[in-house]
């Protein structure tokens, strides 16, 4: 699996009812996509180890939890505008790690199914490689991995941009990994099937990173959808 979200997949999953599922809601931004994103992949599985990576208050595993052995990689240090003090789950065990530091908190081959929403595009781009090893080793062979990106796209392709999706796509073309769906050959640029961030909530990130407020003017924050299965 590799594209961007799209308004197909996001009407649908509407049309289907998830939001109404998920238990925590927030107002409609980017991230209600994401989560739609992951939560289609993953609702209908039963007894399952599965993890989130940088879940905070995850709305997600509030229901994947219902019916699998869910943990949150999370350490609560306020990290990109996320909590900062332990948030408890019923049924979610938080394990307070990063993924990326081989943490022994967290042992080989522990999950079916591993995600993140809103965290990759946080990772520098020398550390993206062994934040992808050590994925790969929590996970268990045939496990799946998920990551909803966000990424700022133009009109016109940039090269930071570019660069990124590069080392995204990189994870799906791993030789220990078989892709899973569909992988595009897509660039950074901005399409209008793609689901993007509304206006006034990139305006309203400008308060915690007004450092990104002049490309937020000229650009759309969208997000890209990466997926793969540990062979």
């Amino acid at each position: 699996m590799f594209d961007f979200l799209r308004k197909d997949f996001l009407w649908r999953a509407l049309d289907a009812g998830y939001l109404d599922e998920l238990d925590r809601k927030i107002s409609y931004q980017l991230k209600i996509a994401q989560d739609l994103s992951i939560y289609e992949l993953l609702r209908d599985k039963e007894n399952l180890d599965i993890a989130e990576i940088g879940g905070g208050s995850s709305r997600t595993l509030r229901r994947l939890a219902r019916n699998n052995r869910c943990v949150n990689i999370e350490k609560f240090e306020g990290r990109n505008a996320g909590p900062d003090r332990e948030v408890v789950i019923e049924g979610v065990r938080n394990v307070h790690a990063y993924v990326g530091d081989f943490d022994k908190a967290i042992q080989n081959d522990s999950f079916d199914a591993v995600y993140s929403v809103s965290v990759v595009e946080h990772i520098v781009d020398d550390q993206l490689g062994e934040f992808h090893e050590d994925l790969l080793r929590i996970l268990k062979s045939g496990g799946v991995f998920f990551h909803a990106i966000d990424m700022y796209v133009k009109d016109s392709p940039m090269e930071y941009a570019e660069n990124r999706l590069s080392g995204y796509r990189s994870m799906v073309e791993d030789n220990r990994v078989r892709p899973f769906g569909v992988v595009r050959d897509v660039a950074a640029v901005f399409e209008s099937s793609m689901v993007s961030n509304p206006d006034n909530i990139m305006h309203g990130w400008n308060l915690y990173a007004p450092h990104l407020s002049e490309l937020r003017q000229s650009s759309q924050n969208v997000s890209l959808i990466v997926g793969g299965i540990k062979i």
